[in-house]
């Protein structure tokens, strides 16, 4: 027996995600990703361009960062309040949620030393996660949501 499949190898968006799904055509987005809202956008927006280094673009209310495939967008959580109607959209101080932010890097020892000389706090130091085929550091945003730093194995 070998070792079970990676994560990655386990994803497919080809069949229908539950018997009986719609044989409709699907819905093609223009755009399709993740906003953060966040508490304090000058700090989250800096976190993720100048701490972690991904190419965010843009100035309060909304930034974005796009890396090919990959996109995501930050958006001020007062403003979003404004335009959703949402009293307090950004809840508690950490908060609790189901979605993991995955960035992959190239060279995770040198993020994650990189990081820690600029006080990131980790979770975890990069360790090899079989299952997931990479090594991961975890880590929180200034949000708290769960940040997973990863190299794909081999």
């Amino acid at each position: 027996m070998g070792p079970p499949p990676r994560w990655a190898d386990r994803v497919s968006f080809r069949e229908p995600a539950h018997p009986g799904a719609m044989a409709d055509p699907p819905i093609v987005p223009s755009f399709f990703g993740p906003l953060l809202l966040a508490r304090d956008f000058a700090q989250t927006v800096q976190f993720y361009g100048t701490l972690v280094g991904l190419p965010v673009q843009g100035r309060a209310p909304y930034a974005k960062c796009v890396s090919t495939p990959s996109c995501f967008s930050i958006v001020d959580g007062r403003w979003w309040a404004q335009v959703s109607g949402d009293e307090n959209p950004v809840q508690g101080g950490s908060p609790v949620s189901n979605t993991v932010l995955m960035v992959q890097v190239t060279d995770l020892e040198g993020a994650f030393e990189r990081l820690m000389a600029n006080g990131v706090k980790f979770l975890s130091p990069p360790t090899t996660r079989g299952p997931l085929g990479a090594r991961t550091a975890f880590l929180r945003d200034p949000d708290g949501r769960f940040v997973a730093l990863t190299e794909p194995l081999g």
